[in-house]
């Protein structure tokens, strides 16, 4: 199954039959992050956190952040929720929250990002590692000002506030993950596509290229990334982490992948525009593109924009 924000509301996408259903009623509500098979939270009206029973229809309140909550986590073990909170002057705060004791602690202050959404490389993202000892932290573009490590834009945390790793601002890093093992963090930056080690704190370029919207496989093996949703040519592409190869599985015009099997990925159609922000637009057509031989059939999920999925 599959959650997604679309119009304002979460829907539920069962992928057996190929179906949604609207699973949310009233408020603004986004972040979508599943929970167990009949649980999920999810921000309504930007500043508060609520988990959803999808078998009971009831929601009920985890907490509320005054200045928004930007993006969000839960640690593996539910009991942390790492989140970014912005303050009257627009600096995004990194905060954790003890769901036990209702505890914040404020972790760090990253570097303002003004104009956001304006680049394809615009990501914001929090993610823990799957033993909770460490959580990966996206909040770009930059601004083009240097600014201290603790206050970069990409970095990575331990669970006990500490500063693991940060990549200079100077090479636009953006567009993170963790590894499935939770022992590295691949991520793009001016060098092109690198990896940092838990276990040596040290970094190296897998290869010199660009992704953008990288989605792992559900073993860890593969990475799914577009080439950019600038271009209306926009395509999905695949990287094996074994071999360091990679592979364009889908014809022109497919963004925004998601592993949705092991030879399946999904895509957002992604067609030119006259009179938009930018010169491509997202069409509210979602395809499953079959990586062997190519075949696409089209979904009845709309976006993949904010998309959370439950692997069977």
């Amino acid at each position: 199954m599959a959650l997604y924000g679309y119009q304002g509301s979460i829907w539920l996408y069962d992928v057996k039959t190929n179906k949604t259903r609207q699973v949310t009623q009233g408020g603004s509500v986004a972040m979508p992050r599943w929970l167990d098979a009949t649980h999920f939270s999810f921000v309504q009206d930007g500043n508060d956190l609520k988990i959803a029973d999808l078998q009971a229809g009831a929601t009920t309140d985890v907490f509320t952040a005054a200045g928004g909550i930007q993006t969000y986590a839960w640690s593996p073990d539910r009991d942390t929720v790492a989140y970014i909170e912005t303050d009257q002057n627009a600096y995004p705060h990194l905060r954790y929250r003890s769901i036990s004791d209702g505890s914040t602690q404020s972790v760090a202050t990253l570097a303002p990002a003004p104009g956001r959404g304006g680049t394809q490389s615009d990501d914001i993202r929090i993610e823990f590692s799957n033993d909770g000892a460490y959580v990966l932290v996206v909040y770009t573009p930059a601004d083009g000002q240097a600014v201290p490590p603790d206050q970069s834009q990409f970095q990575i945390r331990g669970i006990n506030g500490s500063l693991a790793f940060s990549d200079a601002m100077s090479r636009d890093p953006t567009m993170g993950l963790f590894s499935k093992d939770g022992k590295s963090v691949y991520f793009m930056d001016s060098g092109g596509v690198r990896a940092w080690r838990a276990s040596s704190g040290s970094t190296r370029t897998l290869r010199k290229m660009q992704w953008f919207n990288p989605w792992p496989s559900s073993d860890g093996k593969l990475i799914a990334f577009d080439s950019g949703t600038d271009s209306a040519n926009v395509r999905i592409k695949v990287l094996d982490l074994r071999t360091l190869s990679v592979v364009s599985v889908s014809k022109p015009g497919r963004g925004v992948p998601i592993f949705a099997g092991p030879h399946t990925v999904w895509a957002e159609s992604v067609s030119a525009c006259s009179g938009c922000d930018g010169a491509t637009q997202l069409d509210p057509s979602v395809f499953s593109i079959d990586t062997t031989t190519r075949a696409e059939r089209l979904l009845a999920i709309q976006s993949l924009i904010d998309v959370d999925v439950l692997y069977g």
